[in-house]
C-alpha cells in the first residue's frame, strides 16, 4: 500500500482512496485494485449450476472457502446463495413430512 499511496502521514491516510476512508486496509486494497475481486469464484459456481447437482455446488463452495483465497466471503455467499440453497427447504419438508 505504501508504494501506491503518496505521502501518507497516518494510517488513515493509507486507508483513504479518492477521498473515501475505508475501514480496513483490505477494503482500501480492493478499491486500489491491488487485490483481485471474487468474480472468478462467482463465475465458477454460476457455470457449475448448469450441470452440477446442488450438493456438488455446496461442496464446491466449501472447497473455495477452504482455499482461503476469497477476499469477501459474505459477497460470494450473497451472489450465489440462491443457487446453493435451492432445494434444501423442499428436502427438509419431505424428510419431516410437512406438506406444501
Amino acid at each position: 500500500m505504501l508504494t501506491h499511496v503518496k505521502g501518507p502521514t497516518s494510517y488513515i491516510d493509507i486507508r483513504t482512496i479518492n477521498n473515501v476512508v475505508y475501514s480496513t486496509f483490505r477494503e482500501a486494497c480492493l478499491a486500489l485494485g491491488i487485490l483481485a475481486d471474487d468474480t472468478k469464484y462467482v463465475e465458477a459456481i454460476k457455470e457449475a449450476k448448469d450441470w452440477g447437482s446442488r450438493h456438488y455446488l455446496r461442496k464446491l463452495f466449501v472447497t473455495i472457502m477452504l482455499s482461503n483465497s476469497v477476499n469477501r466471503p459474505e459477497d460470494l455467499w450473497n451472489k450465489t446463495c440462491e443457487w446453493l440453497a435451492y432445494g434444501i427447504l423442499y428436502r427438509e419438508r419431505n424428510i419431516a413430512r410437512i406438506p406444501g
